[in-house]
């Protein structure tokens, strides 16, 4: 019997519009992926995933209104089940260690040579996640 690979549904929330469109189209790119919606801050995010539900979150760390980090704690005490990505201009490692603690999945610079690659390598991970538990 052949398993269907589950339909990947992901919410992107990025306060730079330039790279919420670029990314967004990127997403809409992948084959078994749906672009489930836009946020363009951290309280935006938090009512839209409760609103859709994703199985894949990719969120900038410095937003208005709430940050990356605390849409990503509030997120993560609502569903934790969902993969989050943090996506960030800021490379420090002392955001990286905050994400960690709030159980953030990923953390990719927003100048990684490769963040197509690694977006794209957690879409897959995420896919077999969502297979595993569907079988």
């Amino acid at each position: 019997m052949n398993a269907q690979v589950p339909i990947v549904r992901v919410l992107i929330a990025d306060n730079n519009p330039d790279f919420l469109s670029a990314l967004a189209q990127y997403v809409r790119s992948i084959p078994g992926v749906e672009l489930v919606g836009e946020a363009v801050d951290g309280e935006d995010a938090i009512k839209k995933a409760e609103a859709t539900y994703p199985d894949l979150i990719i969120l900038d760390i410095i937003m208005p209104k709430k940050s990356g980090i605390e849409a990503l704690s509030a997120i993560k005490d609502k569903f934790p089940d969902v993969t989050v990505v943090m996506i960030s201009i800021n490379e420090g490692q002392s955001y990286r260690k905050l994400a960690e603690v709030y159980r953030v999945d990923k953390y990719i610079g927003k100048n990684s040579d490769d963040i197509h690659k690694e977006l794209l390598e957690v879409i897959q991970a995420t896919q077999q996640k969502l297979a595993a538990k569907n079988s």
